[in-house]
């Protein structure tokens, strides 16, 4: 009886995936909901974050989420050059994001926003993560990580 329930599940799992039924999603939002100037500012949980029309992408954390290297504590992660990869600018070049600006959706998975070839995911575990010409950062509570 087992085996017959076994091999159900597992024909049903690929049922599912031949008519690209997924069970985990990142729910697509629309960048210009977002907009304020020429700028997507979105904020997710507890970061503040930006992508500007030439694809540089950057978050302003709240205090003792983030570390670089894993020992240095952050407040903002940026991607601003190809050359560089991912990095915390230490407020320079002043901040990313905006206090009032629209929250991503807090979906069951996370939500994902996509303007000038950058692309950033929140929510879901509390979790955010951008890519841009060709480097990333994430942070939340698995850790911080750069490219």
């Amino acid at each position: 009886m087992r085996m017959r329930a076994f091999v159900g599940a597992a024909a049903a799992a690929a049922a599912m995936s031949m008519l690209g039924v997924t069970t985990a999603h990142a729910d697509a939002v629309n960048p210009n909901d977002y907009m304020i100037g020429d700028t997507v500012y979105f904020n997710v949980g507890y970061a503040q974050c930006s992508i500007k029309p030439d694809g540089t992408t950057g978050c302003d954390i709240a205090p003792g989420i983030a570390k670089w290297l894993g020992i240095v504590p952050v407040s903002d992660l940026a991607i601003d050059v190809a050359f560089l990869p991912a990095h915390p600018t230490f407020g320079l070049l002043g901040p990313y994001g905006r206090s009032d600006a629209k929250s991503l959706p807090n979906s069951e998975f996370s939500s994902t926003i996509s303007y000038a070839g950058a692309t950033c995911s929140g929510g879901g575990r509390g979790g955010v993560g951008c890519t841009s010409k060709g480097h990333s950062f994430s942070f939340g509570w698995s850790g911080t990580t750069t490219t």
